[in-house]
């Protein structure tokens, strides 16, 4: 019962406040050149995680979860979807880091830790695990790929946000 209070709490903040300040952290249009947002944002609180990674949002609630913001990236036939996960501390952030990259070359080129691949960019600041991913190895979506972590990074970073 608990738990379904603060769920309809979080909610009803959502809506009266307006759009999520987790958007803020989103790139805009044109970022990198000639790439716009496309679709809808999402944003998925508590338990609303299973709608959109049912299987997998175990991880996240057991360290301690908050909310995420998903949004795509396009530029003509080339894709980028970029999802925020907002955990309740940087412990719980840096554990879903080590689990979803356990095995893999960990850099530091975004945020404190990140992982790079043709396919994806994982990086992980304070209280936030960044995954950007598209569907196609090529120079466009892989600088597409970089410009957008760096300036979500860029904005996690700047202290007056």
């Amino acid at each position: 019962m608990l738990m379904s209070l603060r769920s309809i709490w979080a909610v009803a903040l959502f809506l009266a406040a307006g759009a999520d300040p987790l958007f803020n952290l989103m790139p805009s249009d044109g970022v990198p050149p000639g790439w716009q947002r496309s679709g809808k944002e999402r944003l998925f609180i508590g338990a609303a995680l299973y709608r959109h990674i049912n299987g997998g949002a175990e991880l996240y609630h057991q360290n301690g979860f908050d909310r995420l913001a998903v949004q795509d990236f396009a530029k003509a036939d080339h894709e980028v979807r970029v999802e925020i996960y907002k955990m309740n501390d940087p412990a719980g952030a840096n554990a879903v880091f080590a689990e979803t990259t356990a095995g893999m070359a960990v850099q530091t080129l975004f945020g404190q830790a990140c992982v790079l691949d043709d396919y994806q960019i994982l990086f992980q600041r304070g209280a936030y695990f960044v995954s950007l991913t598209t569907y196609e190895s090529g120079a466009e979506p892989s600088a597409a790929l970089a410009a957008l972590a760096a300036k979500i990074d860029a904005a996690m970073s700047d202290p007056g946000r």
